[in-house]
């Protein structure tokens, strides 16, 4: 049985990478067809890895409130509030993200993710 704290840390994985702009781990973390879906539309896991192609898009981010949900064998969906400081911006936002994780032979992948904001800004 997969521990929500288990899944806690490859979702920290990928803000990690936002953070220090590590394009590499942040595609390796992510299924070949990774679909994200965002208020900006559809990407998929060359387009979130290549918003990092000109450094970190992250100063910093906590994340509360995680709940895991079993989708089936080997698959599982973390949903939390993401609170995050982008790279020259002063102000905090807040969103609540939606993300699916599956189990293959090379380990848990991202197979989706959607971020909905969040009212008001986020408490620093």
């Amino acid at each position: 049985m997969v521990m929500i704290e288990d899944i806690l840390a490859l979702e920290r994985a990928v803000w990690q990478a936002l953070v220090t702009g590590d394009a590499a781990v942040d595609e390796a973390l992510l299924e070949e067809g990774f679909v994200g879906l965002y208020a900006t539309g559809f990407a998929d896991r060359a387009e979130h890895s290549g918003q990092l192609s000109d450094g970190p898009t992250v100063a910093g981010y906590r994340l509360s409130e995680a709940r895991l949900l079993d989708l089936g064998p080997g698959v599982v969906l973390l949903a939390y509030r993401a609170e995050f400081l982008r790279v020259a911006r002063s102000e905090w936002e807040a969103m609540y993200v939606a993300s699916v994780w599956r189990e293959g032979l090379d380990g848990w992948r991202n197979v989706f993710s959607q971020d909905t904001a969040a009212d008001g800004v986020a408490p620093v």
